[in-house]
């Protein structure tokens, strides 16, 4: 099987999905004088899955459909199904003979003249669609007659879907009110500017980055290797850190472990950048973002502001839900978004963690809190009358 780096799962709208793939496949249709034509059915819940990944395939599937039809329309139509959103791309091209339909997800197969392994010019081919799709636990599937075009259709899951007390719970509403909350308690109290240092051993590198820095407002440093970063930061400490991987000496994941384990230097936001893939070893040392390279400066201006302006990624959430999959459920969609979580699931270890740990925010299923007087009793605790609480409610 291909080597799939491992996915990102999240809540995804399904109308997001489409919306993103006809921006990204808008030039296609413009030189091939087609129309793109969508159907959405309203009222769609979210889907559970690796955005960039569900991305690709529909891509590539629009991209294939494009390739494949000479006049008239390709549309895109997304449905509900019984086991989860069903995704169809629908052109009326040359289609594919009924006894080459069960080849076309088998690696390296040519069918007719029409369909190889590697598309000319499209993405991925469709059997990395399938292997993407079917990692998402959902279908792949063609319908097509020869001389009336093909659909192509995939359904994913949908989130939540066999759990009461997650169905209502639009995740996209909790993180954005999590972290409206989190950018208000530490707004910046000192408009001064931030410093970042940017260590790489590669010069042209380090000045590129201090450009793309200063135009946004950012002070920057530069260190040359590890050993140069580790002591400019015990003598000048920055307010973050850019990391390169590969450096002579010393490692960027060394650099970060000395960083992490020093009380001094700990909470001092660290962004790791490398041309290879190895976030589990970064996350385990308690690195806060890990991008690779070649650098998506968009993304790393994003990354950088909120780590900058929400604090660092160590606000810690308390989840309180007795039911087991609901509370994985949420712990995954928090941690992908640089929260540090800490589970209970009961009233007695809910107040024992919260007095423990002392989160900035507990969120909470509301029959416990009905349960114990739980808020009432966590709000009078010395410690805790700060802190911010979420409902989660069952309707």
């Amino acid at each position: 099987s291909l080597n799939l780096t491992p996915m990102q799962m999240q809540p995804i709208d399904p109308s997001e999905l489409l919306d993103w793939a006809t921006n990204s496949t808008a030039s296609l249709f413009a030189t091939n004088g087609l129309q793109l034509v969508s159907e959405i059915e309203p009222g769609l819940p979210q889907i559970v899955g690796d955005r960039n990944r569900l991305l690709q395939v529909l891509i590539n599937l629009i991209s294939n459909a494009v390739k494949f039809t000479e006049s008239g329309c390709v549309t895109c139509r997304v449905k509900q199904g019984n086991e989860g959103v069903c995704i169809s791309v629908i052109d009326t091209g040359i289609g594919i003979a009924p006894e080459d339909q069960p080849k076309v997800f088998e690696k390296f197969r040519q069918v007719g003249d029409t369909l190889t392994d590697k598309p000319k010019g499209t993405g991925l081919g469709l059997p990395i669609c399938k292997q993407i799709v079917d990692h998402h636990g959902g279908k792949i599937w063609v319908e097509s007659e020869p001389g009336n075009g093909s659909i192509f259709s995939f359904i994913i899951p949908t989130y939540a879907s066999d759990q009461k007390s997650t169905a209502n719970l639009n995740l996209d509403t909790l993180v954005k009110q999590l972290k409206e909350h989190v950018i208000t308690k530490n707004t910046v109290v000192n408009q001064n500017r931030k410093t970042i240092l940017v260590v790489d051993d590669d010069a042209n590198i380090r000045e590129l980055l201090r450009q793309q820095l200063e135009n946004e407002g950012y002070n920057v440093r530069e260190g040359k290797d590890g050993m140069d970063a580790i002591h400019q930061i015990k003598t000048a400490r920055p307010d973050l850190i850019l990391l390169d991987v590969m450096m002579p000496q010393i490692n960027g994941f060394d650099v970060a472990a000395v960083l992490k384990n020093d009380p001094q230097t700990a909470d001092i936001p660290i962004i790791i950048l490398s041309i290879i893939e190895n976030k589990e070893r970064g996350y385990h040392i308690g690195i806060d973002r890990y991008l690779t390279k070649p650098i998506d400066t968009e993304k790393l201006l994003g990354e950088i502001g909120s780590l900058l302006y929400q604090g660092t990624s160590s606000k810690k959430v308390l989840v309180v839900d007795k039911n087991a999959s609901a509370l994985k459920t949420l712990s995954d969609v928090l941690q992908t978004q640089g929260y540090s979580v800490i589970e209970a699931s009961d009233p007695q270890e809910c107040i024992h963690k919260a007095l423990l740990a002392k989160p900035d925010m507990i969120i909470i299923d509301s029959i416990f809190s009905q349960e114990a007087d739980l808020v009432k009793t966590l709000r009078f605790e010395k410690e805790l009358e700060n802190v911010f609480f979420i409902m989660l409610s069952e309707q």
